[in-house]
Order: C-alpha cells, then sequence, then structure tokens
C-alpha cells in the first residue's frame, strides 16, 4: 500500500493541518535572532473572524465552503486561512523557526512558510511541522511570508462560539541556515521539494536555461460556481484558473504566483509522445486558485513529493489508483476513484481558453519549478477577462490560446509588432512566453528586460 499517512485524515482543502499545542517552541538550538511577530489584523482572512485577539472560524456562514476540490460534504468541516504580509530579513537565510499559540479544544491547525527566490519568485509553501517549529527553504531568502490554516470536522464543526479554537499569536526569526537542504534519507541527496530548484529539471532550453517540469495529466471541469476556492476566490463561470492537489502550489487570494501553462493534446493518452512537429497546441496560462482534484497532499510534480512517495515523478496519485488499482483504487480519503485526473481546469479555462469537448489529456507545464528568465505578470483592465496569445507578434497570426489575468509568464524574448493598447500604455513591443506563444507587452507588468528575439 502507498505512504498516505498524510492523506487519511478527515481534512479537506486547505489541507493536512498540524495538530498543535497551546504553545507551539521550537526545540532544536536557534541562533540569536529576535522573533518576527505576525500581526494578526494584518492578514487576508479566508473563513476568519479576529475575535478577542484570536484568529476563529467563522461561524456566520453555515454554507460557507472553502475548496472546490475533494467535495466533501461542507456541513462536516470548516475550514480557514490567514496570510500574513511579506517581511524583509535583516540577513538571508534557508532556514527559519515558527511559533504560534494556540488556546481553546483542540483543532486542526497548520502553520507554513515560504521565501522569495534569487530570481524574485516565492519558493513553494513548506509545512513548519507540529506545534510550528523549524523548516528549511531550497535555497536562502531574504523575505518570508506565514499563512495560518484552521480546520474543524465533524461536531466540533458546529461548535458555539465561545468554545471554538483561537490562534492568538504567530511568530517568525531567522535562523543561521544550513545553505542547502537537509538531504533526502531516501537517496542521500539534498531534499528537492519545488519552487525554484531549477537543477531539478531534466532537460535545457537552448540558451542553457533548466525548463519548467512538464506532466501529462488527465484534466476536468471544476464547474462549482459559486462556491470559493481554497485561496478564498468565489468561482464564476468565466474563470481562468486552475487547481492542483497540494497546497504547496498555493496562489495567495488573487495572486499568480503559482502559475500552470496547460496545452491540449487531443485524445492522447498520458504515455503519448506529444504534439506532432511544426503543431503549435492550444494553451492556457493559468493561476492555481484552489486544492484538488482527489487529493490535497499530492505535490506530484516534486522530487521530494508529500505524499505517496512509492510513485514516479509527475504521476498523481488518482491517476495510478483508477489505472492500476494503486491503494486498492482509493484517494487518500479513502474514495473510490472514479477518473484519473491530476489537474482541475475552471470552466473558461475549459471552454474557452483550451476549447475542451470533454474531460481529456493535457500538457501542464509548472512555470515556477524552473528560474524564470525574464518574469512578466498578465495584466487586463477588468481585472478578470483573460489576454489572447498569439502565434506571432499581431492579430492576424492565429489565436493559440488564452493567458488569465495575474498568471506570471516566463518571457523568452521581446520582438515588435503590432502596436497595442492596454493596461500598461501603448507598444507594439510583444513578448514570446512559449514556442509560438506571444502577448502584447501592452498586457503584462514586468518582462522589460527580456532579450530581442533572433530572426530565423
Amino acid at each position: 500500500m502507498a505512504d498516505n499517512r498524510r492523506t487519511t485524515t478527515s481534512l479537506v482543502a486547505l489541507g493536512v493541518f498540524a495538530l498543535l499545542a497551546p504553545l507551539a517552541t521550537p526545540t532544536a538550538a536557534l541562533a540569536a535572532s529576535a522573533w518576527l511577530e505576525q500581526d494578526l489584523s494584518s492578514a487576508d482572512r479566508i473563513g476568519l473572524t479576529l475575535d478577542s485577539g484570536g484568529l476563529r472560524l467563522n461561524t456566520g456562514d453555515a454554507t460557507e465552503r472553502l475548496g472546490a476540490s475533494p467535495r466533501l460534504d461542507p456541513a462536516q468541516r470548516r475550514a480557514g486561512l490567514a496570510t500574513f504580509p511579506e517581511q524583509e530579513l535583516e540577513g538571508a537565510t534557508d532556514t527559519l523557526d515558527v511559533a504560534v499559540r494556540v488556546t481553546g479544544d483542540a483543532e486542526e491547525v497548520l502553520t507554513e512558510a515560504r521565501g522569495v527566490r534569487a530570481d524574485g519568485m516565492w519558493t513553494e509553501w513548506h509545512p513548519t511541522g507540529t506545534g510550528g517549529g523549524r523548516v528549511t527553504l531550497p535555497e536562502a531568502v531574504s523575505e518570508v511570508q506565514l499563512r495560518v490554516g484552521v480546520e474543524a470536522t465533524g461536531a466540533s464543526a458546529s461548535r458555539e462560539r465561545d468554545d471554538r479554537t483561537a490562534v492568538t499569536e504567530v511568530s517568525v526569526r531567522p535562523v543561521e541556515g544550513t545553505g542547502t537542504p537537509p538531504e533526502d534519507p531516501r537517496t542521500g541527496e539534498a531534499e528537492g521539494s519545488g519552487g525554484g530548484s531549477a537543477g531539478s529539471t531534466e532537460e535545457a532550453r537552448g540558451d542553457d536555461v533548466p525548463k519548467p517540469f512538464s506532466a501529462r495529466l488527465f484534466a476536468t471541469r471544476i464547474g462549482l460556481v459559486g462556491n470559493k476556492t481554497a485561496n478564498g476566490h468565489t468561482v464564476r463561470t468565466a474563470d481562468q484558473f486552475a487547481a492542483l492537489p497540494s497546497r504547496r502550489g498555493l496562489s495567495t487570494r488573487g495572486g499568480g504566483e503559482y502559475t500552470v501553462r496547460v496545452c491540449s493534446t487531443g485524445a492522447l493518452g498520458p504515455e503519448a509522445s506529444g504534439d506532432t512537429e511544426n503543431h503549435v497546441p492550444r494553451c492556457a496560462y493559468l493561476p492555481v486558485w484552489d486544492v484538488g482534484p482527489w487529493n490535497i497532499t499530492d505535490d506530484h510534480w516534486n522530487d521530494d513529493r508529500e505524499s505517496w512517495r512509492d510513485l514516479d515523478r509527475g504521476r498523481p496519485q488518482a491517476q495510478a489508483a483508477y489505472t492500476e488499482n494503486h491503494n486498492n483504487g482509493l484517494d487518500g480519503f479513502g474514495r473510490r476513484v472514479l477518473n484519473p485526473a491530476g489537474i482541475d481546469l475552471a470552466d473558461g479555462a475549459f471552454n474557452e481558453g483550451l476549447q475542451l469537448p470533454t474531460n481529456g489529456w493535457v500538457r501542464v507545464d509548472y512555470l515556477w519549478t524552473a528560474e524564470y528568465r525574464a518574469r512578466a505578470e498578465i495584466t487586463t483592465a477588468s481585472g478578470t477577462d483573460p489576454v489572447v496569445v498569439r502565434e506571432g507578434p499581431g492579430t492576424a497570426f492565429d489565436t493559440a490560446g488564452l493567458a488569465a489575468h495575474k498568471a506570471n509568464v516566463d518571457v523568452a524574448c521581446r520582438t515588435t509588432g503590432d502596436r497595442a493598447t492596454g493596461p500598461t500604455g501603448v507598444s507594439d513591443v510583444w513578448y514570446r512566453i512559449g514556442e509560438g506563444h506571444y502577448v502584447p507587452a501592452a498586457f503584462a507588468e514586468g518582462g522589460t528586460d527580456a532579450p530581442v528575439c533572433r530572426t530565423r
């Protein structure tokens, strides 16, 4: 049986929450650094209220539901998430200690940390362990961010207000780091838990920059219009976002720091070789705003995946359960897996971005798993409409897909083409963001330091 110890508890869209003691204090010897206390009132709160000096689950809306997957009964669970503002450190380190104070009856709470990489992007979120504790990030960072999730299930989900658990204190302090992540006991090599570990990708681009990790997945449509995603977004009919089965790549509310490029491959199966030569696939550039489908701790794109470590990298557990009877055909919640889905797509991405006629196989590039050459954030005046991706730098070129508002794209190079007017001004500059994929620079923030495209 697969290692599913972290997915079999009765937890849902906010992920596996570690049970905290009343006061969480790291036990390892600490460097002499000051604790940075988080201001509870400054957190972006989803499903939580700040009441009597503590963050508590909001009981005001009995129908509130965070996370479109894994579709458990919302009446049996309540969940909340608080994301604190990013903080500058006095120096760079890859090691952080996190302390959390919790009062009231025990509920499930998880604290996670991340930091800004050398290329300006965030590492993935890393859980800090039971009761807070020490976390080692993939590389040294000088800017960090914390988030705390609270969940109640079963009878505790309907407790009276005065009996609810409260998170009353969250603090972080940098520790003199090791410079490298700890060794993976299974391989003896440094842990590669994603979030910018460019050396973990297999191929290099023509300019010697590693490619993002890529996998062929079965995609399903999210639907669930009117519900809330795991990062607090209210689902709309024309939305452009994706859901992956792990919190590690979950963007902040309205953010695109974790973006996937999803490309159609027709009716090809998971072992197919891909698109034919000289064919530009239709692709959608989508921020990750939800957790699912099926599992919620299955970061299968990482070498050191959180769960199901017996499976090959890039193979979702749901796919293995459906096709090979992995874990007796069950997901991490003990449910019978009814399709091999490894990614969920919002309705707009499914219908308009990729124009999929039905659920099917796609190619997914996890853009944050490689170093960005020149990062740009797609932006539109409406804040909801996507930008059309074309096969060349002008409106006469065929449409190749859509790029969602807030998607963070890697600009390989820039060239001139049709003049466009967008949120960042008027310009004839176009960015190449993928093979045969161009967007006008007037609809992107950043990317100005990209080199000029070579003519062929």
